[in-house]
């Protein structure tokens, strides 16, 4: 199933509510997203339609094992792309947010995966790291 940008924002939101509340309200998405309930209310009524999330008024609602299974798999991209980020140097939290939300959706797994792969190579050959780092600093 393809999903648009939007819903990807919604699912991994109420993934991401469900971890540290154990429950997601209209309200809560509302205000993790900066939008209104009406909104939020259309956007989850197509979800439900689309068989991310079981929605009942007024009861709340659960994301469907396809819903927590996108969920999960759109936080570890968010994850990847902010420590991948942090590891080029970048340190402003909210600059590196700011970044991985106007990028995060135009990633192919392909690509992720090979961002995964250099952060490991790095990860495993830190005198290539200092070389890099030599060279990034000496270009300021």
């Amino acid at each position: 199933m393809s999903t648009t940008p939007s819903q990807e924002d919604y699912i991994e939101t109420i993934w991401i509510l469900i971890q540290d509340k154990g429950y997601a309200r209209v309200t809560d998405i509302a205000d993790r997203l900066g939008i209104n309930n009406a909104s939020v209310s259309k956007m989850i009524q197509k979800l439900d339609e689309d068989g991310l999330l079981v929605y009942e008024r007024y009861r709340g609602l659960n994301l469907t094992e396809e819903g927590y299974s996108l969920g999960l798999q759109l936080s570890e991209r968010h994850r990847t792309l902010e420590e991948f980020l942090r590891s080029m140097g970048m340190t402003n939290s909210h600059e590196i947010n700011k970044t991985v939300e106007g990028i995060e959706h135009y990633f192919s797994a392909d690509a992720l995966e090979r961002i995964e792969n250099l952060m490991s190579f790095i990860a495993e050959n830190p005198e290539w790291w200092d070389k890099f780092s030599n060279w990034s600093n000496g270009k300021k």
